[in-house]
């Protein structure tokens, strides 16, 4: 039986203010947790010259072409992708929680770890040609791969969710609630 359309209005709705209070409330932790992440990626492989500064910075020491600060605004996070992949699991078909847990788990793993390796190219970009390099690749490059990286994520998501049991679309778009399929 279908739901009453005033009540998946008023799950979006309440989805989106959710959303919102979400990213509004925990992007300053965020924004630090992918500071601090994408520092210990640089000092795991042995690189020194990039600290955590204030908040949400990354100091660069880019030798010769001189130090900066690199900030992550609220824009450079991968929260709002987070957020997005999480609203999309609740407006999903009922289904076993194991399976979702393991679907939106995957994806946000995707999106998380993507952004810090574009964080992490970003400076790093930015550590060897010195700022301008930095910001022309975050600009260009960095935008194609936050797209590529929620995309995979979300792609990940349908992967885990979507039926395996060998149903063909077709099936599943004509069945109906009692279960016999109706020719369009």
């Amino acid at each position: 039986m279908r739901p009453e359309p005033w009540r998946v209005f008023v799950r979006i709705g309440v989805l989106l203010a959710l959303t919102i209070a979400g990213f509004v409330l925990l992007q300053q932790w965020m924004r630090g947790v992918e500071t601090t992440a994408t520092v210990d990626v640089f000092h795991a492989l042995g690189v020194d010259d990039v600290s955590r500064g204030y908040q949400a910075s990354i100091i660069v020491d880019a030798r010769s072409r001189g130090s900066f600060a690199a900030i992550l605004t609220p824009a450079c996070s991968s929260l709002a992708s987070l957020l997005a992949l999480g609203g999309l699991a609740v407006l999903r078909p009922t289904g076993a929680r194991g399976r979702l847990a393991l679907a939106v788990g995957s994806a946000m793993a995707v999106v998380f770890v993507g952004n810090i390796a574009r964080i992490a190219a970003s400076i790093g970009v930015g550590l060897l040609t010195g700022p301008s390099a930095l910001v022309l690749f975050h600009d260009w490059v960095g935008s194609l791969f936050a797209f590529a990286y929620t995309l995979g994520g979300f792609v990940l998501m349908m992967w885990f969710l979507l039926p395996r049991d060998g149903v063909a679309l077709d099936d599943l778009c004509l069945a109906t609630a009692d279960g016999v399929r109706h020719e369009s």
